[in-house]
């Protein structure tokens, strides 16, 4: 009789599958693949994978675009407009369910909405920022006009720049990532957001890939989200864990002296929290894409950041999801 080994997989034999992120580095938002990696999930699915890092959503959707990369995670807004400018995409995997951007006030403001901006100035970390397209829907959708009643400004990153600036009233509101909006209480500032309702409720940033990727390679996708979601899973369920892996090896850069490391953990956890109506993580809610759509085609000039509809049953797929979740024993991937 003779006994059938399966040989181990050598990295030589493994597919590369280059992909970028939003984030500017190492970071905690992208968890998932960083556990897909050191568990070897990737490997197991026979691949190589490798994280490059953007400028933001915009840059991110650029380098997909241009071919420099096989797959990217960045905003929806960005899926939306890289499309609508002829770059036809597929977002094949809901990625963070609610959106990581936020509107803040010291909490001893007077302010207490969106509509009581008038007149004021909120600071961006910078124009060409993935806030920025939500800080506009916000100016939007509480009545008011950019330039003429609430001017934005670059104010910093969450870092002294945005304090002095808030210290100075320069800005009476400050509007970035949430992750950059938790530096500021631990500067001695204490805040609340005004984001209005509706607005917080935009979608995420997704897993985008070219029409032509998704075309060609769908046996290749279905393997990357599963091994992802794999990723997610055991992350979520050794919390404490993911974090020491990502605070000594995979995000020392970002999380090792982060005053509010812990703090930043567990807001991303609240990222990857999809709604109860999502049975099946990494599918989509369209009707959230919709509303988002519905706000960024307002506004004038350079302030509306889509020119018209994007056909969103066209763009979103949860095909690649929905195979990649069958057969998948997500109890026995978190104990691993």
């Amino acid at each position: 009789m003779l006994a059938c080994i399966a040989a181990p997989v050598l990295a030589e034999d493994l597919v590369k599958f280059d992909g970028v992120t939003a984030q500017g580095g190492p970071t905690a938002q992208v968890f998932p693949i960083f556990i897909a990696q050191e568990k070897g999930f990737y490997a197991e699915e026979g691949l190589d994978v490798t994280l490059n890092y953007s400028k933001g959503s915009s840059d991110a959707a650029r380098q997909l675009a241009s071919g420099n990369v096989e797959w990217g995670v960045f905003s929806s807004a960005a899926a939306m407009q890289a499309t609508q400018r002829g770059f036809p995409l597929k977002a094949i995997m809901q990625v963070y369910y609610p959106d990581t951007f936020d509107i803040v006030v010291p909490a001893d403001s007077e302010i207490m909405s969106m509509a009581e901006m008038k007149g004021k100035t909120i600071g961006v970390s910078d124009l060409a920022g993935g806030e920025v397209p939500m800080t506009r829907a916000s100016i939007i959708s509480s009545g008011l006009k950019e330039g003429a009643d609430v001017r934005l400004v670059i104010a910093g990153e969450g870092d002294p720049t945005t304090v002095r600036s808030l210290n100075e009233d320069r800005i009476q509101a400050y509007s970035g990532a949430k992750r950059d909006i938790l530096l500021i209480p631990a500067q001695g500032i204490p805040i609340r957001s005004i984001t209005p309702e509706a607005v917080a409720a935009f979608p995420g940033d997704a897993l985008s890939v070219t029409a032509e990727t998704f075309a060609e390679k769908p046996e290749l996708l279905v393997k990357f989200v599963r091994a992802t979601l794999k990723g997610w899973a055991w992350g979520m369920a050794n919390p404490d864990e993911t974090f020491a892996l990502l605070k000594t090896k995979y995000a020392a850069a970002s999380l090792g002296d982060n005053p509010v490391a812990k703090e930043f953990w567990e807001l991303v956890q609240t990222y990857y929290t999809a709604p109860d109506s999502v049975t099946q993580h990494g599918t989509f809610l369209p009707e959230a894409w919709d509303v988002y759509m519905t706000f960024l085609q307002e506004g004038e000039g350079e302030q509306k950041a889509l020119a018209g509809p994007v056909d969103l049953s066209e763009l979103l797929t949860d095909e690649v999801v929905i195979e990649a979740w069958e057969g998948l024993d997500m109890e026995a991937v978190k104990g691993l």
